[in-house]
């Protein structure tokens, strides 16, 4: 897969585009993926999908990272990926330039895929009415895939993040269509667990990546190609800690190894509780057991 992160390097001929934010990898934009994937078979044309990248805005979170996105594309076998950059030069750029542009000349796109509300360039004056406009002109196809609806409701990444941070991971997990999950790299705690018999692994959230309410977690954690049934609590750790910084601390059952520096992935299925403060260790022992028991592992 050839990754972008600026539109001046990208040589694509007979591509098939699909266009979004894709930050959250829905059920939506597997539709749109999906269809991009079908043109290829059929056709022979590259997929590309250009992601509209918000990295480092600090007050847009994604429920999904780059580098997540990197992997995912790669999964779903898409030949490029272009990471557009959200600034003031790029949403100056006039709709009518991008497409000629972009998604004509540099991508040579025969098929534009994206949703119904999808719009882009200068003021947001681009979009699929313009797009429909300039295709016969431009030798494009453009397929504007309808919205995938989940009880009633649209399926979108504001849903989802809005579902993820009042806690409802359940109505989050159907929505994307897979569990959420955070990524990281295990780092040294303080060993707390050890003393408890409990012990723990600690991952560092990436600060672009949405994170649940404070509280703790029924999870699936994945190590390598294993997976084994967790308990996470996302928060501060109040009893143990007093530094505010935000950790995600899994226990992970039937499982003793050492760990450290390792990637892994920790899927979230349900919501158990609050975190809260307890009085000391063995309080705290008490009701990890009791977490344990409430999400039935």
């Amino acid at each position: 897969m050839h990754i972008y992160d600026e539109t001046k390097d990208i040589r694509v001929n007979n591509s098939a585009v699909t266009l979004g934010k894709f930050d959250a990898f829905h059920l939506g934009h597997q539709r749109l993926i999906n269809i991009i994937n079908e043109k290829k078979k059929e056709y022979g044309y590259e997929t590309v999908l250009f992601s509209f990248d918000t990295t480092g805005i600090k007050h847009l979170p994604s429920v999904t990272t780059k580098a997540e996105r990197i992997d995912i594309c790669n999964e779903l076998g898409i030949d490029n990926l272009v990471f557009y950059p959200v600034n003031k030069e790029t949403m100056a750029i006039e709709p009518e330039n991008f497409i000629k542009e972009v998604l004509v000349k540099s991508m040579g796109a025969k098929v534009i895929v994206t949703g119904r509300d999808f719009c882009f360039g200068r003021n947001r004056r681009g979009n699929v009415e313009m797009l429909e406009k300039y295709a016969v002109e431009s030798g494009y196809e453009l397929i504007v895939a309808d919205d995938v609806m989940s009880n009633g409701e649209k399926v979108s990444s504001s849903n989802i993040k809005d579902y993820l941070t009042s806690g409802n991971i359940e109505m989050s997990n159907k929505m994307l269509g897979y569990n959420y999950f955070i990524k990281g790299q295990v780092v040294a705690g303080k060993q707390n667990g050890r003393k408890i018999d409990t012990r723990t692994i600690n991952i560092s959230p990436d600060e672009n990546k949405i994170l649940p309410p404070r509280g703790v977690y029924k999870t699936n954690t994945h190590i390598d190609s294993r997976v084994f049934k967790s308990i996470t609590n996302v928060g501060i750790n109040p009893t143990v800690k007093e530094d505010g910084r935000i950790v995600v601390e899994t226990h992970i059952l039937d499982f003793n190894e050492d760990i450290y520096d390792k990637e892994v992935k920790i899927e979230f299925i349900k919501f158990i509780r609050e975190e809260r403060k307890f009085p000391d260790l063995n309080a705290l022992k008490r009701q990890i057991l009791l977490d344990i028991s409430e999400a039935n592992l």
